[in-house]
């Protein structure tokens, strides 16, 4: 997690960690800076906490804080670019192709080698293939 946060405070995104009792995580923009926000207390592992942060760091790198005002339609829109970013940041899209090509496969090999959860895998491959971006990787399948 030391990566991200570094990433972080190289971009001028406050990390904060700040008890909430209802929302893990989230980020927003105020008086022009952004603002990251994790409650420890809500995440069972490091990892989950990890994924996490990347996700609310997505957020900051592609400009889709959102209030609750917003409509779901943006919402949703939002969520899919911080999860992009969030991938691009936690599972390269060439190194991933290099542990595919290595026969590094399976959704829990590919969670323990990018240190990530399986659920974040799925979303990363679901993410990596609507992009057209794994179109070439059946190639060592």
């Amino acid at each position: 997690m030391d990566d991200l946060l570094k990433y972080a405070d190289k971009n001028n995104y406050q990390v904060l960690f700040h008890k909430t009792n209802e929302i893990r995580s989230f980020s927003m923009e105020l008086q022009q800076k952004l603002y990251i926000n994790l409650d420890e207390t809500q995440f069972e592992s490091e990892i989950e906490k990890r994924v996490c942060l990347a996700h609310e760091i997505g957020h900051c790198i592609s400009g889709t804080t959102y209030t609750l005002n917003h409509s779901k339609l943006y919402r949703g829109s939002a969520e899919y670019k911080a999860d992009y970013r969030a991938a691009q940041l936690l599972v390269p899209i060439e190194k991933l192709k290099e542990c595919i090509s290595k026969g590094i496969a399976e959704k829990y090999n590919l969670a323990e080698f990018f240190g990530i959860t399986e659920e974040f895998v799925e979303r990363t491959l679901y993410i990596y293939n609507n992009k057209g971006l794994l179109n070439d990787i059946t190639q060592w399948v």
